[in-house]
C-alpha cells in the first residue's frame, strides 16, 4: 500500500472530526452579532456553505477513492475523484475570500481615499497588504506561518480556474520499469498494426503489470508544480481552514 497503517488510522481518525468542526463553525458564524448587511451574508451564506462543500468533497474523495485502494481505478472514478477535489480546492480558496471579505465590510477596510477595495485587494495572502495591516498583531503573525499553504492553494486555484487543471494521474510506473514499458507499448503498436489482438492483449495484461495507482494530485508539468498526495492534503486544508476560520471569528468578536 502507498500509504501505512498508521498513516490510514490517522486520516480516518481525522475524517470522523470534520462533521462535528463543520457545525460548530457553521453555528458560529451564523450567530455573529455583524453589523454589516454584506459582512452578514458572507458570514451566514457564503463562508458557511463553501465549508459544507469541502466536508462532503472529502467524503466522496474518501469513499470514491479509499486511501487503503491498491488497484487501478477507473476512468469513472478518476474523474468522479477530480471533480470532488476540483470543487473542495475552489470552495477551500473561496473560504479564505469570505473571510477577508466579511472582515473588510465589518471592521471597514477602504482605500487610502475611502473608496471600497479593489477585488485585487481583497484577501489574507502576504501581498494583501492593506486587509493584513487592518488585523491585530496577533492575527497577522499568524497568517504569516500560512504563507507558504496561502500561495500553494492560489496556484492550484488559479491553475483550475485560468491555466491547466489540476487531475490525478491514472497511474505510474517506476524509473526502474519504464524502459520495459516503453518496449511493450511499441509491441503492443506492431500488434495492432498486424491485426494480431490477441498478442495486443497479452502484451497489454504484461504491461499492466509494470503499472501501480499513486493517490497524486497535478497540474501543468511545463510549470514545474509539484504533485501534492491527496488524501491527507484534502483533511489537512480543511483542517487549516477551520482554524483560519476560528482565529478569523475572534478577531470579528473583538470589533464588538
Amino acid at each position: 500500500m502507498f500509504f501505512s497503517q498508521q498513516a490510514l488510522n490517522e486520516m480516518s481518525e481525522a475524517r470522523k472530526g470534520i462533521g462535528g468542526k463543520y457545525e460548530s463553525l457553521l453555528m458560529k458564524y451564523v450567530l455573529l452579532p455583524l453589523k454589516d448587511a454584506t459582512a452578514q451574508e458572507y458570514a451566514t451564506q457564503g463562508f458557511p456553505r463553501r465549508l459544507g462543500v469541502m466536508a462532503h468533497c472529502i467524503h466522496n474523495v474518501f469513499t470514491t477513492l479509499p486511501p487503503e485502494k491498491e488497484e487501478i481505478p477507473s476512468k469513472t472514478q478518476l474523474f468522479d475523484a477530480t471533480v470532488n477535489i476540483q470543487a473542495f480546492l475552489v470552495n477551500a480558496f473561496g473560504c479564505i475570500d469570505n473571510l477577508a471579505r466579511i472582515w473588510i465590510h465589518e471592521k471597514p477596510v477602504t482605500t487610502a481615499r475611502g473608496k471600497p477595495l479593489p477585488n485585487a485587494e481583497i484577501g489574507l495572502a502576504v501581498h494583501h497588504t492593506r486587509v493584513r495591516t487592518s488585523l491585530s498583531p496577533a492575527f497577522q503573525n499568524y497568517l504569516k506561518t500560512l504563507d507558504e499553504w496561502l500561495t500553494f492553494m492560489g496556484n492550484f486555484r488559479h491553475a483550475l480556474a485560468h491555466r491547466i487543471p489540476l487531475y490525478i494521474p491514472p497511474y505510474a510506473v517506476r524509473p526502474q520499469d519504464e524502459a520495459a514499458y516503453k518496449e511493450i507499448e511499441q509491441k503492443m503498436i506492431e500488434a495492432s498494426l498486424k491485426g494480431e489482438l490477441a498478442e495486443h492483449g497479452a502484451l497489454a495484461e504484461e504491461q499492466q503489470k509494470l503499472v501501480r495507482f499513486l493517490p497524486w494530485m497535478h497540474h501543468s508539468y511545463l510549470e514545474k508544480g509539484k504533485p501534492a498526495v491527496f488524501h491527507p492534503q484534502l483533511l489537512a486544508d480543511f483542517h487549516t481552514i477551520e482554524e483560519l476560520g476560528l482565529k478569523m471569528h475572534g478577531e470579528l468578536k473583538a470589533l464588538s
